[in-house]
């Protein structure tokens, strides 16, 4: 089995950050009871542990001809590799299980899409294609 792990892109969790903190920033300027602002604090906190959690447990592995998918707890995914028609670049912000903006995108049967973020994406398309040499690879032309 070869483990390939995402790429992280910091960015993504900054975006959170921001907003919470402003929301804090906001509660503590208007006067807000301490109460409230320390459970606010608390939900942000919890937020940005689940989402650094998210970030650092985004893994690919290849296990023979599956490709498996694994994201923290929340997403399980495995696919025939046999099953993958294309392999190209893509900056598709939709939700994925991809922790970075650098981003590939699998297509497999007549219309399935998945969307990941492997660190060494040249290598892991190249690993794809072995096994399925029928792969088109728009990535490593």
């Amino acid at each position: 089995m070869k483990i390939y792990k995402s790429k992280i892109s910091w960015g993504l969790l900054a975006v959170p950050m921001l907003l919470f903190l402003g929301i804090i920033v906001s509660m503590i300027v208007k006067g807000e009871d301490t109460s409230g602002i320390l459970t606010t604090s608390g939900i942000f906190l919890a937020v940005c542990l689940f989402i650094s959690y998210l970030l650092l447990h985004t893994e690919y592995a290849i296990d023979a001809d599956i490709l498996y998918v694994k994201s923290g707890f929340v997403y399980r995914k495995h696919l025939d590799i046999s099953r993958i028609t294309s392999v190209k670049k893509t900056k598709n912000i939709f939700s994925a299980p991809a922790a970075s903006l650098d981003r590939i995108q699998l297509t497999y049967d007549k219309f399935g899409v998945l969307v990941l973020s492997p660190k060494e994406k040249e290598n892991f398309v190249k690993d794809l294609v072995v096994i399925n040499p029928t792969i088109k690879d728009y990535v490593n032309p």
